[in-house]
């Protein structure tokens, strides 16, 4: 319960910092808009014990920690998605979450937890 209130609470500031926010260089915004998308597109075939991190700008939860791996426990053939979100303003509406990931809490429990297998990329030791 309490990760879906964090989860919500999080959609609302994106929001909030989406209707806010002012771009300054349009050519400069472009790039990172292309950037972002090669970024996305880039797939990795994982298997599972695969160690995971985000990949660069694509970080929309509160877990893992940018840079923090995680561990590959499922892939998902059909993926699950929230049916809770039904707010389109959000990064959660209809997201496919395919990847289920083991990672340690803030107790240092053993805790799985649902993504989106685009967002992330191996983690390189």
């Amino acid at each position: 319960m309490a990760e879906k209130k964090l989860e919500s609470e999080l959609a609302e500031m994106l929001k909030e910092r989406f209707r806010k926010r002012k771009i300054e260089n349009v050519p400069e915004h472009i790039n990172k808009l292309r950037s972002a998308r090669l970024i996305f597109d880039k797939s990795y075939e994982f298997k599972l014990g695969d160690l995971v991190v985000w990949k660069k700008g694509l970080k929309n939860k509160a877990k893992p920690l940018l840079n923090e791996p995680a561990i590959i426990m499922q892939i998902l053939d059909t993926p699950l998605r929230d049916q809770e979100q039904q707010d389109s303003g959000t990064p959660y509406f209809n997201e496919p979450l395919d990847l289920v990931l083991g990672l340690l809490d803030e107790n240092g429990d053993f805790a799985l937890f649902h993504y989106d297998k685009r967002r992330f990329e191996p983690y390189q030791e």
